[in-house]
């Protein structure tokens, strides 16, 4: 095994990760974690003299571990401090809800179909006719039905009509926790506005850089907006050059997720990289002497951090200008630098700065990407090699390309649930074509004011987006290209790390034990897999889920799914609320019905003379009510669950002839619907189930 030695900052960095994870993961209501950190520098104090006066390696390994002790208890720390739900004047803590409340703009606006929408940092709430300050973050949408590019600005200041309502947790089963999302970057509420509802004050940034920034991304983006013809290429073109997705195309964004591309569309480590090559490349012979070297970084910092300002000083771009500028300062000053201590150095300032940052997807894959470049890259690059220069190049990227796939295939199953099979084919090309859109992008910009050279540099840049553009699709459209609906839980996430991690110490140091451990990992992953197979096969369900203004359940049986709903479920309700339970369930695909269809053969399936539809599956009956009912139901017979949707015209003594076990009220009901007819039914003492406040309708039988 490799000494420790050499990587002070790696220890580091993973003691300082455990003790946010450990705050993290405990419900972050650990309030004792600056004790706890003094505690442990006094024992680190205490071993450190110890071993100063024994001498001893055991004394020295002690100390050792309590000075790790004292990152990860500082972890704990500096998370807590971050964590703002626990200050006194949060907004989650007023005694009651605001009337007004006053706040500034403090993050970019992202622009929706018909709103836009960005986050208020509050600074003032009105309680009871009493101003009083607070804190919180809380996140707005506003309406865009007006000629301006952007209804609001970061910096401004607004006086808000009203009360945020704390974000929901996730309305359907298995579904992308969104409230989760939000709550790591400190925002705990929302607040759909109308134009009435807000009023600008003024503007009053509180980081005029992030402000003069942001101010020059949008001039620039405008710039590109007017100068690249083609919606499509121009949404790419913005995404890739300067981080702005707003325009990006639905379809084209799927083809490169679906070809595993899509990080070449967020601006990242990969752009921050690229800019830090071609800058080595040029001033390579720039390094002789010391006025050499130190203009040679001046110029490499310079450029890097301009980069990272016109793109809106973005996290992953900062994470990115911040390791390649401490590789420079290693290089110029000619001490010898670790790869390994450098991305430790550049996480532990990161997470220092911002510990949440460790729950962001982009962190967690950018840095296992650097590192599987970092270690496994050089090693497969010298499995093959070539005479020939482009073949050589070609290798090298591909080599890259699966380095950076193998380290981040654990978490990309986790997260997206997706495999894109030609990931090498798709990358082999995209990448160096990205390489050159960048770079006629960035030169495009550049030379804007120059007449004829801005026309040519952006047909130029406009030709090579639109190839790379076609060549995603085309992969795309490759038999098998993408393997969906992998579902695998954290530990199985761990597990698979933990086999790559064994496989790579076996062909490093070529003993049996990490093989016969790999084995082990193998196995006890087939019996999870062997278990899951054999509960999916006799699993049963019926879910009725929490679609806005619509009606939709579905009928599990093994790995099959039916799927009914009221009309044609657009691609993204189905996507987004539907598809993440059923591929838990393991059900690749279901097969989707409306109510006026005949559904498969398993499922009984009458429609009523008053044009209700009545479901009877594994001896459970579902009457679904969209229109005024108009027949009396035969004597002692019996409804499991009477389904009321679509503001149905109904009196509760008309539903007194049903005998049914649940009355369920689904989300394609409007909410005046819902608020008239829920006392009537609590006067005439009957139960019900309210989608839209209490979530998707889950029985398994």
């Amino acid at each position: 095994m490799k000494r420790w030695a050499p990587y002070p900052f790696v220890r580091i960095v993973l003691s300082f990760i455990a003790g946010i994870a450990v705050y993290l993961y405990t419900g972050k209501e650990f309030r004792y974690s600056p004790e706890l950190f003094a505690f442990f520098v006094a024992l680190y104090l205490v071993l450190y003299l110890v071993s100063r006066r024994m001498k001893s390696v055991e004394a020295n390994t002690l100390a050792g571990i309590a000075g790790l002790l004292c990152f990860a208890a500082g972890g704990m720390w500096v998370t807590h401090q971050h964590t703002e739900s626990h200050q006194a004047n949060h907004l989650g803590r007023l005694p009651s809800s605001p009337a007004y409340y006053m706040g500034t703009v403090n993050d970019y606006v992202v622009q929706k179909p018909g709103y836009q929408s960005t986050v208020l940092q509050v600074e003032q709430v009105q309680v009871n006719g009493q101003w009083q300050s607070a804190t919180g973050k809380v996140q707005l949408s506003v309406p865009h039905d007006s000629n301006r590019e952007y209804e609001l600005g970061y910096g401004d200041r607004l006086l808000v009509k009203g009360a945020p309502l704390p974000v929901a947790p996730p309305s359907n089963p298995n579904q992308f926790d969104y409230r989760a999302f939000l709550e790591n970057k400190q925002i705990h509420h929302r607040h759909f506005l109308q134009a009435h509802q807000y009023q600008k004050l003024d503007t009053d940034p509180s980081n005029p850089v992030l402000y003069f920034s942001i101010y020059l991304r949008r001039q620039l983006d405008a710039l590109l907006k007017a100068s690249v013809d083609e919606r499509r290429e121009y949404g790419i073109s913005s995404a890739l050059i300067l981080g702005v997705k707003d325009e990006l195309d639905n379809s084209i964004r799927d083809a490169y997720a679906q070809t595993g591309t899509m990080h070449v569309l967020a601006v990242s480590g990969l752009h921050v990289g690229l800019i830090y090559g071609i800058l080595a490349l040029l001033l390579a012979s720039f390094k002789k002497t010391a006025r050499q070297r130190t203009v040679y970084a001046t110029v490499i910092l310079g450029v890097l951090w301009l980069y990272a300002f016109i793109t809106g000083l973005s996290p992953s771009v900062l994470r990115a200008a911040f390791m390649f500028s401490l590789i420079t300062v290693a290089v110029v000053s000619r001490r010898q630098h670790n790869i390994y201590n450098t991305l430790s150095i550049a996480a532990f300032a990161l997470l220092w700065y911002n510990p949440y940052f460790l729950l962001e997807v982009s962190f967690q894959l950018s840095f296992l990407a650097l590192l599987g470049i970092v270690y496994l890259q050089p090693r497969f690059y010298r499995l093959l090699t070539f005479d020939n220069r482009l073949l050589d190049k070609g290798w090298a990227l591909f080599t890259a390309s699966l380095a950076a796939q193998l380290a981040t295939f654990p978490l990309g199953l986790y997260y997206f649930h997706q495999f894109p099979v030609y990931f090498w084919l798709a990358n082999l090309l995209v990448v160096p074509a990205a390489t050159f859109v960048l770079y006629s992008g960035v030169a495009a910009l550049f030379f804007s004011w120059v007449p004829l050279l801005n026309t040519v540099l952006f047909k130029i840049h406009f030709a090579i987006t639109w190839c790379m553009n076609e060549f995603n699709l085309l992969v795309n459209q490759l038999p098998q290209a993408v393997i969906n609906g992998i579902d695998i839980s954290v530990s199985q996430t761990w597990l698979l790390y933990t086999l790559l991690l064994l496989f790579i110490l076996f062909f490093a140091y070529k003993e049996l034990r990490y093989f016969a451990a790999a084995t082990a990992v193998v196995a006890v992953l087939a019996v999870q897999e062997i278990r899951e197979m054999s509960e999916q096969r006799v699993q049963r369900s019926l879910v009725v889920y929490n679609l806005r203004n619509a009606t939709a359940f579905s009928f599990l049986q093994g790995r099959q799914a039916t799927v009914v709903s009221n009309q044609a479920l657009a691609l993204q309700n189905y996507t987004f609320n539907i598809q993440p339970y059923l591929w838990h369930k393991g059900v690749p695909q279901a097969s989707v019905y409306t109510l006026v269809d005949t559904p498969p053969s398993g499922i009984s399936h009458a429609l009523l003379p008053d044009s209700n539809s009545l479901y009877v599956w594994q001896g459970k009956r579902m009457l679904v009510v969209s229109k005024p009912i108009k027949i009396q139901p035969m004597p002692d017979f019996e409804v499991d669950y009477l389904l009321l949707t679509q503001n149905v015209r109904i009196k509760p003594a008309e539903l007194q002839p049903f005998w049914f076990k649940h009355l369920v009220l689904d989300a394609s009901n409007a909410p005046w619907y819902l608020q008239r007819l829920k006392p009537q039914l609590a006067e005439a003492g009957i139960g019900y189930y309210d989608i839209t406040e209490q979530g998707a309708l889950v029985v398994e039988l």
